[in-house]
């Protein structure tokens, strides 16, 4: 039996890496976009530091898996780890606007960590 290997031609390897990097200079913008506005409504007293704090970790949370969600769009790797970190800090984000009191980030970090490795043993 011949086993066909299927290979991307160089061009084409190089036009995901080239839309993958700029899917992250967009993550990165969104980012200082995010934090820049979140500082802004703080200092005019449009928000307090408690609210300011869960808009940044839910925003950049969202930003990660938005990033994410692209790269499934266009067919491109996605990064476990930045799906691991988007979900948290949507959950640590809500936790701290809703004030559900004080949520230890590594707690926050093993549970997840637990899980992704839970959904991987029931993916096989």
């Amino acid at each position: 039996m011949v086993k066909v290997e299927v290979m991307m031609d160089e061009k084409a390897l190089l036009a995901k890496h080239m839309l993958n990097l700029k899917l992250i200079k967009f993550s990165w913008a969104l980012f200082f976009i995010l934090i820049g506005g979140s500082w802004i409504l703080e200092s005019m007293n449009r928000i307090d530091s408690t609210k300011e704090w869960a808009l940044i970790y839910a925003g950049s949370g969202g930003i990660l898996l938005l990033l994410n969600l692209l790269r499934v769009v266009w067919g491109l790797n996605i990064s476990k780890f930045t799906i691991g970190l988007g979900t948290l800090g949507l959950l640590f984000g809500a936790a701290k606007y809703y004030a559900l009191g004080d949520i230890s980030i590594w707690a926050a970090v093993v549970l997840i960590i637990g899980i992704f490795m839970l959904f991987e043993v029931l993916r096989k």
